[in-house]
């Protein structure tokens, strides 16, 4: 009869033990759970989970922990968010205590990396609840749940368009190209007469010989000046004389040569400087001249150049330095010659590109593919640059080309050994940052395009990947792109239309009129979309930002 008693008692024990956590099991139904936003979204590559959960009065256990887990099932897997605990008020462990007379609630945010299956998902929240045995150490569980609290993900932010600017403009060929050579003519101190000897320099021979390669003239300029010495008014008479003789002696010479354009006026510029003060000053601050700051800093100190010159010739000690080695530099006149260097067409360039590559040079060769829009051709350019020239632009503009095909890890492995070749150059750290971008590993990529000092457009484009939609929309917003307008939409102006007559852009417009609430709008822009492109017809179908449109009819005609 004892032993009965005592049996009893204890079976007694563990059912009370055990009742609170079966209590809650059977009342789960009223924890309530909020998820904000309602449907999730993806943002910079990621998916942030703002839950809050209530629970009501005597229902939280007094020695119960529970273990809750949100999970993302989606076809072929699950992703789970980091584990809360939460406990009553006499139990240990948690994070959250929840008091049993009246109940509580807790808030939690966490953030996973998005796949592209995630699309389609059921977000569960999983929970156990753990109570300790009074007559035992070990605990009894038992799950409560699972709860379906939200489905499926907005994806609108991953619908970044891929046209970042590849770094291919790396050839340095300019179409025009212009050449100069320059002769100093010097001239006795207040004469403006040109003599014989200062004829036969070897500058003005140079000038000859540049002006006998029969070029195109660009241009013919003459700048006479005056050394600083006597009135200013003296010296600016003195230059412009020299000016004139010049223009004489050099119009003479340039003709008697039968030089293109020798007596074409419209091609010379003449200028009459007067003194030279910043040719005086460089001079001296390249000489061996005792005091030269001294000099210069009279030089910059006193406007007037009648009482700086003055001041200059007080310096009786140095003076005789000035007026032997530095004046005589200043009286002169400087003869500049430009013409333009001789090119081939770009028709030229293009055909012997195709036929015979090793006859350009590598600016020649590397232009050349700028001359065609089909990749192909250029893939062939860029390879005839890497067998005969080993240069590392071929590389790198063989890798971009393979960015602009989609094959992201072909592509690396050109630009590695463009990099093997050349280092970090600029070029190659955006094209890397284009593909890292692409790849979803966006710090890596931001990294990349921070050291390469990328361009603008390119940067853009990665803040809306990092889901920064405002500094995005700062660089778009004289534009109504397609990824200007994503940019804008995605950073709350639904207003913005997306100018582009294709079928991507007709879906944008769906999109941005549906959170519009303009439910006619967004399935005219949809119907356009899936005429322009039958694939939207199933995009739209799954879509989240259509689920407002579900029961449209227009909508579901069109997704038939």
């Amino acid at each position: 009869m004892k032993i009965s008693k005592i049996a009893y008692l204890l079976v007694t024990v563990i059912i009370l033990s055990g009742c609170g956590l079966s209590n809650m099991a059977s009342k789960y139904e009223n924890v309530t759970y909020k998820v904000k936003p309602s449907i999730l979204e993806v943002h910079g590559g990621k998916i942030t989970l703002n839950l809050d959960a209530s629970f009501p009065q005597k229902y939280f256990a007094k020695n119960v922990v529970v273990d809750f887990t949100p999970v993302l099932v989606y076809p072929g897997g699950e992703k789970s968010f980091k584990t809360i605990s939460i406990q009553g008020e006499s139990a240990t462990g948690g994070e959250k205590t929840i008091f049993f007379e009246n109940g509580g609630s807790f808030s939690y945010e966490d953030v996973v990396k998005y796949t592209s299956e995630m699309s389609n998902s059921t977000l569960e929240l999983r929970a156990v609840g753990r109570e300790k045995s009074k007559l035992r150490s070990e605990e009894q569980r038992k799950p409560l749940g699972p709860v379906s609290i939200a489905k499926g993900v907005i994806t609108t932010p991953t619908r970044v368009k891929n046209n970042e600017e590849v770094a291919i403009d790396n050839h340095n060929y300019e179409r025009e190209t212009i050449l100069e050579e320059k002769a100093t003519i010097y001239f006795l101190v207040n004469q403006a007469e040109i003599r014989t000897t200062e004829k036969s320099k070897e500058e003005i021979k140079r000038l000859q010989n540049f002006a006998n390669q029969g070029n195109k003239t660009h241009s013919i300029e003459i700048v006479s000046y005056a050394s600083p010495e006597g009135s200013v008014k003296t010296n600016d008479e003195v230059s412009e004389r020299r000016m004139k003789n010049t223009v004489r002696y050099i119009k003479r010479l340039l003709k008697s040569l039968k030089i293109d354009g020798a007596d074409n006026n419209d091609l010379y510029t003449e200028t009459s400087l007067g003194e030279d003060w910043e040719g005086f000053e460089s001079i001296v601050k390249s000489s061996s001249i005792k005091d030269k700051r001294r000099i210069n800093k009279i030089v910059n100190s006193v406007e007037d150049l009648e009482i700086r010159e003055q001041q200059i010739r007080d310096l009786s000690e140095i003076y005789d330095a000035l007026k032997d080695d530095v004046l005589p530099q200043l009286r002169k006149a400087v003869i500049i010659i430009r013409s333009f260097e001789p090119k081939r067409t770009d028709e030229e360039i293009a055909k012997l590109a195709v036929n015979y590559p090793d006859s350009l040079d590598i600016k020649e060769l590397l232009f050349s593919a700028s001359l065609t829009k089909k990749i192909v051709e250029k893939k062939t350019i860029y390879n005839k640059v890497i067998e005969l020239h080993n240069d590392w632009r071929g590389y790198n503009n063989l890798g971009a080309m393979f960015i602009l095909e989609g094959e992201l890890n072909q592509a690396m492995n050109f630009i590695e050994k463009a990099e093997k070749i050349a280092g970090e150059k600029s070029d190659i750290l955006t094209n890397k940052g284009i593909i890292a971008a692409r790849k979803g590993q966006l710090k890596t990529a931001q990294k990349f395009f921070n050291e390469a000092r990328t361009t603008e457009l390119n940067q853009a484009i990665l803040d809306i990947r990092q889901g920064e939609y405002e500094k995005a929309v700062r660089f778009f917003k004289n534009s109504n792109s397609y990824n200007a307008t994503l940019a804008k939409v995605l950073n709350g102006n639904n207003k913005a239309k997306c100018n582009e007559n294709n079928a991507s852009c007709f879906y944008l417009n769906a999109i941005s009129y549906a959170r519009e609430k303009d439910y006619i709008s967004a399935s005219k822009h949809l119907e356009k979309a899936i005429k322009n492109d039958s694939s939207y017809k199933k995009e739209a179908l799954k879509d989240l930002e259509f689920i407002d449109l579900r029961e449209n009819e227009d909508f579901i005609k069109l997704t038939k």
